[in-house]
């Protein structure tokens, strides 16, 4: 009987496993488009570093300087030297490939550095947020105004949204709009909508599941040997 009881709790754990995975879905959606709505009106900073690069930079290209700021936040804690794993630099993180293409259409680094822009003008507080914020508003018009897809293909790249029809379900992509989502919020004033804190609960549950189910199927797979082994046969009694 305590094998079949088993089997049930196993059952239970992965039915879990999939319907917090499907509610924490359905809170995302409604947190995004809670997010694509009000993020989209102009909205200015002024108690964070780099403010008036960001409000500047933000109107020339018509996106929102709270959601700048959000990448900003996100991306490198406003600290301007700041270099990742994959040779993103600077503020907003820009990869070497993305400045030359952004440079080449713009011509922001016209006179300054000799106009190449190169490694050492990556570290320029002032080129860095124009070239990723005309990076980031290139990517919002692409997506017809879809900030959430934007901010994830400002992370994960266009061919990954492209190739996903949405936000690409890498942890890394979805934990990073999240990220900024949660950002913006706090520069805008704004509590998070409850859709998005019953998404963090109903992510925490899933996760949860997942461990007692791994638990649990490491427990079944020790007693289906044992009872092979007393029983020589899959037919337990």
């Amino acid at each position: 009987m305590w094998w079949y009881l088993l089997l049930a709790l196993l059952a239970a754990e992965g039915a879990l496993y999939f319907a917090a995975g499907w509610a924490a879905e359905g809170c995302r959606r409604e947190a995004r488009r809670d997010f694509n709505a009000a993020a989209a009106r102009w909205l200015e900073v002024d108690k964070v570093p780099y403010a008036g690069l960001i409000n500047r930079y933000a109107r020339q290209e018509g996106v929102s300087a709270a959601v700048v700021a959000a990448i900003i936040r996100s991306e490198s804690s406003f600290q301007p030297r700041a270099v990742s794993r994959t040779g993103a630099a600077g503020l907003m993180q820009v990869i070497p490939g993305t400045w030359r293409e952004v440079n080449a259409r713009a011509g922001i680094c016209a006179g300054r550095h000799g106009g190449d822009c190169g490694p050492e003008c990556y570290f320029d507080p002032e080129l860095n947020i124009r070239v990723g914020t005309a990076y980031f508003a290139a990517l919002t018009r692409q997506y017809h105004g879809d900030l959430v897809l934007a901010l994830a293909a400002y992370n994960a790249g266009p061919g990954a949204v492209d190739k996903s029809g949405g936000v690409p379900p890498f942890p890394e992509t979805e934990e990073y709009v999240g990220r900024v989502m949660a950002y913006w919020h706090a520069f805008a004033g704004r509590p998070v909508p409850a859709g998005g804190l019953d998404g963090e609960r109903w992510e925490e549950a899933r996760r949860a599941a997942a461990k007692a189910a791994a638990g649990t199927l490491v427990v079944a797979v020790f007693a289906a040997a044992g009872l092979r082994r007393r029983h020589r046969s899959w037919r337990w009694r």
